[in-house]
């Protein structure tokens, strides 16, 4: 695994995103921090503190943040996630950056939704992602945009197999990770599993 004791720049990353030219900035900030910037999105690594902002002061966190206040997010998994996200982050069963990420337009500062990274071993090469993007994000290829940063990222810090996984009733979702090179394996404890390998889209995008 990758060390993250490193410079504020970590990253800068260019690929096509369904035929849109992306370029990505990856950034370790002081306090602990780490975000990324798309042409259109911000992504940002949930800190302790933030965290445990967005579970006891929702609207606080929004403000704080500088997001644009919406009553649909967080998920109910997200929710659901967080205390454990925040235990393990605490006691080092977990590295920072492999938990939950907000996804957020870059210059209207409106909530899109949320990626999780969960690592089943620490320095583990593998890795598995959920996301979720709130309804009326759905349709404007934010979520593509989201994953290939995400994956990318994943891919700098040493894991190369990537697990993503949705509902059999999620069809948008699993065409969304379709288009960004992940391939079908079929159904798991309910879920639909999908795995990439070594990288996610052609050099010539899709």
């Amino acid at each position: 695994m990758a060390d993250y004791l490193v410079p504020e720049y970590l990253a800068f990353i260019a690929y096509s995103v369904l035929g849109i030219k992306t370029i990505t900035n990856v950034h370790r900030r002081e306090g602990n921090e780490m975000d990324m910037e798309t042409s259109r999105l911000s992504l940002k690594a949930i800190t302790t503190d933030m965290g445990k902002q967005l579970v006891r002061f929702p609207i606080t966190f929004f403000y704080e943040q500088e997001i644009s206040y919406v009553t649909d997010w967080p998920s109910n998994a997200l929710k659901a996630e967080l205390p454990l996200y925040l235990e393990n982050l605490a006691t080092g069963q977990t590295s920072f950056g492999f938990g939950p990420w907000i996804v957020h337009t870059k210059y209207e500062q409106e909530m899109v939704g949320d990626i999780f990274i969960r690592q089943t071993t620490p320095d583990a090469a593998q890795a598995e992602l959920f996301f979720h993007i709130r309804e009326e994000m759905a349709g404007k290829r934010y979520e593509e945009e989201a994953i290939v940063s995400i994956c990318d990222w994943l891919l700098q810090q040493g894991v190369d197999i990537i697990h993503a996984f949705c509902k059999p009733q999620e069809a948008e979702k699993q065409q969304v990770l379709t288009r960004c090179g992940f391939h079908k394996l079929g159904q798991v404890d309910g879920l639909i599993q999908f795995r990439t390998y070594g990288h996610l889209l052609p050099a010539d995008g899709l």
